[in-house]
């Protein structure tokens, strides 16, 4: 059980990859379909910390690959937010506690990566604040929707690869 954090990777990694195919798509008018913060919740939930915070950071990694963001970034991101998640398992103890905390945690990873995305990328000929600061929320609003959006079968199969590798259910009480 000590490298489920590995099996849950491989489970998650369709889904990390079908983002970034939806992502190519939408590049064109500048936009990114983000789901690493969703991937993290479930995971979360059932596993351990040690479990939790490699997966964490092996699912920013594996975003960060075909971005232009600075390395680590949007890693440490994750991990942080795995980190506050495993600590505070009582807050995702329901389905509500749990969707909530998907669309926190991706819109949370969201303003990190767009951040640092455009403190990195350097240009001659700075666009004007009010597009940037539109562009911005937009892209942290589509987050939130595809967060509330894919959580649900993201999550389904996470938990089912969860449970054929036998990681015990998260306990309903704290």
């Amino acid at each position: 059980m000590g490298w489920a954090w590995l099996i849950m990777l491989l489970a998650t990694y369709p889904w990390l990859l079908g983002a970034d195919l939806a992502s190519d798509v939408l590049a064109r008018g500048g936009f990114v379909v983000f789901i690493s913060g969703v991937c993290i919740v479930a995971p979360c939930r059932r596993l351990r910390p040690i479990q939790a915070i490699p997966f964490a950071a092996c699912v920013g990694f594996l975003f960060e690959a075909r971005r232009p963001i600075p390395d680590g970034v949007l890693a440490f991101t994750l991990v942080a937010i795995s980190i506050f998640l495993t600590a505070n398992k009582p807050l995702l103890r329901n389905a509500p506690g749990l969707l909530r905390g998907a669309i926190i945690s991706n819109t949370l990873a969201c303003t990190a990566w767009a951040a640092a995305t455009a403190l990195a990328l350097s240009t001659t000929e700075a666009p004007s604040s009010n597009s940037t600061l539109t562009h911005f929320a937009l892209q942290v609003a589509l987050a939130a929707l595809i967060g509330a959006a894919l959580y649900i079968p993201i999550s389904l199969v996470q938990n089912y690869a969860m449970d054929r590798i036998g990681v015990p259910p998260a306990a309903d009480t704290p």
